[in-house]
């Protein structure tokens, strides 16, 4: 009963044959031609299928209220999703200004009567005056100046728009993990320091790490070095975030340990307490995988006296193979260009690796041209444990700057017993007030698709129960469905019409002897847009 999957696309009146075929499963105008306007669907049921009748009526949302710019009320018993701002949510909470009509939605597509937001008193900012030793709003493009950011090139895309970081992941996963040039450093009080970050990441499915780590690493990888202090947030934690919705989390460090609030409200504590005097703070956010997905950061604050910044430039160095080589292994001819090198009075090579199963971190060097550069941990206490991610930087030898050739060939990280070590990113630091800027943020993407899932449960030789869910949880904004079919060894068995859908789990029983095939097809409102089905086996053998 393993599921099989594929994108059904949308076809337009000049479509091929499926067109046809489609369109005689289901009589009348034809949905995937744009001008015949949304899709609808006639609730549909053969014989051998039955179906549990909607619910009844639902109660409107109640304590519904507006402030620090999102729309929150109470849960609805029933309900899949919510209608608010003109828009499908599946949360009780949704970014935004004013006071809204709420109305809850089932997963028949039912609404309820509305409920009108009302305004509550919000925050007055005054967690802000206990993080001023370094505050940053991204209200300027040229992040680099206060922040490393690293990140899967192509799969990780930052961005800066509307005094906010954006953070796009058309890959469908991906982690930004951003170090800010400025320390914590404890102060001598009950309150030894503070972390602020007010994101969406902590999202559903999303995920926010703040690591505290002694040192300049631009990683702290799986396993974070000894002494680091980690706080996770994510949707495990209690509390119910709305996906693109901005919280503001803080990491209270306290003589008798750690504590970690929300909106000024504590949701977990430790007795952890730091070794160290100073840290990088490093905060990474992570979209909802499975699809294109998009969390924002409105501000980074850390607490104590404004430490002085280096200025710096960066510019990433791409190695000839991110796999790090053994000593006098053969490289490949591939190098890198001369040009950060020319005028700089001094250079620095950072690099992060991925330490695999074994090497020895002592003879880690970077190979740059014909020279050799050892490279050393920049960070004590770091973990050798498999997968461990260590940071590593050198100084530039002075006979690579100033002019030369236009290359230096090849550029390799070398290591003994390297085996299945990788370089994850690696970059040049040179001394330099850096004019570099992150580009305007794209459009928010359109409303997207609940996730589809399918499975039958209860199978006896007479029947078997499938079980269908559309979750439309990871997406700040759902596109409405129109509902669901099903055919079982390629005949229409049902129909389930949900108009204005926005998901929701559906249970329908199919009694049928011996082995079929059952398909699942998703109806989008939109005629326009790509599907998906999902493909069951039943077999009787397998009760």
């Amino acid at each position: 009963m393993t599921p099989r999957r594929r994108l059904v696309a949308a076809i337009v009146a000049a479509g091929v044959l499926a067109s046809a075929v489609l369109v005689l499963r289901d009589p009348g105008p034809d949905p995937r031609n744009p001008s015949s306007g949304p899709v609808r669907l006639t609730n549909y049921a053969a014989d051998y299928v039955k179906r549990e009748p909607p619910s009844g009526p639902l109660l409107p949302p109640s304590t519904v209220w507006s402030s620090d710019g999102r729309v929150q009320w109470t849960p609805v018993p029933g309900a899949a999703g919510y209608e608010v701002f003109g828009r499908l949510v599946t949360s009780p909470e949704v970014a935004g200004t004013g006071m809204p009509d709420v109305r809850a939605v089932d997963a028949s597509g039912q609404r309820s009567a509305p409920a009108r937001a009302r305004e509550r008193a919000g925050d007055d900012g005054s967690w802000r005056q206990r993080v001023l030793g370094f505050l940053e709003d991204f209200d300027d493009p040229r992040v680099e100046r206060r922040f490393h950011l690293s990140g899967r090139r192509g799969c990780v895309n930052a961005s800066v728009g509307s005094g906010r970081l954006v953070v796009d992941t058309p890959c469908g996963e991906g982690t930004v993990v951003l170090r800010a040039r400025s320390p914590l450093v404890l102060a001598d009080a009950d309150e030894l320091g503070r972390v602020a970050v007010v994101t969406s990441a902590a999202g559903p499915h999303g995920r926010l790490v703040v690591d505290l780590v002694p040192g300049t690493p631009d990683l702290a990888g799986p396993v974070p070095p000894a002494g680091a202090l980690r706080v996770v947030v994510d949707d495990s934690v209690a509390g119910t975030r709305g996906a693109g919705v901005p919280h503001r989390f803080e990491v209270v460090l306290t003589r008798g340990g750690v504590r970690v609030l929300q909106d000024g409200v504590e949701i977990t504590r430790s007795a952890a307490v730091p070794t160290w005097r100073a840290a990088s703070v490093l905060v990474g956010v992570t979209a909802p995988p499975g699809r294109p997905g998009r969390v924002e950061v409105d501000t980074i604050g850390i607490s104590g006296a404004p430490q002085p910044i280096a200025d710096v430039t960066e510019t990433p160095i791409v190695a000839a193979t991110l796999r790090v080589l053994e000593p006098e292994e053969e490289a490949p001819g591939i190098g890198v260009a001369r040009t950060p090198l020319r005028n700089a009075p001094s250079a620095r090579l950072r690099a992060t690796v991925r330490l695999g199963d074994g090497g020895d971190v002592n003879g880690l060097v970077a190979q740059l041209g014909t020279a050799r550069i050892p490279l050393r941990p920049v960070t004590e206490g770091w973990s050798a444990a498999q997968d461990a991610e260590l940071t590593v930087a050198g100084d530039v030898p002075a006979e690579l700057l100033g002019p030369g050739n236009d290359a230096l060939s090849p550029f390799v990280l070398r290591m003994p017993g390297a085996s299945q070590a990788q370089v994850l990113e690696s970059y040049l630091e040179v001394p330099g007030r850096s004019e570099a800027k992150l580009p305007d943020a794209p459009e928010p993407p359109l409303p997207a698709l609940p996730v589809m899932t399918a499975e039958l449960i209860g199978v006896t030789p007479n029947e078997a129960t499938l079980v269908v869910t559309l979750d439309g949880s990871a997406t700040p904004s759902v596109a409405p469905v129109a509902g669901f079919e099903v055919y079982v060894d390629q005949q229409h068995a049902a129909t389930v019409a949900t108009p204005g859908g926005v998901g929701g789990r559906h249970e329908l029983l199919i009694s049928l002897k011996g082995g079929h095939d059952v398909e699942v097809r998703l109806r989008p409102e939109d005629p326009g847009r790509q599907t998906d089905s999902i493909w069951l086996e039943l077999s009787r053998s397998s009760r």
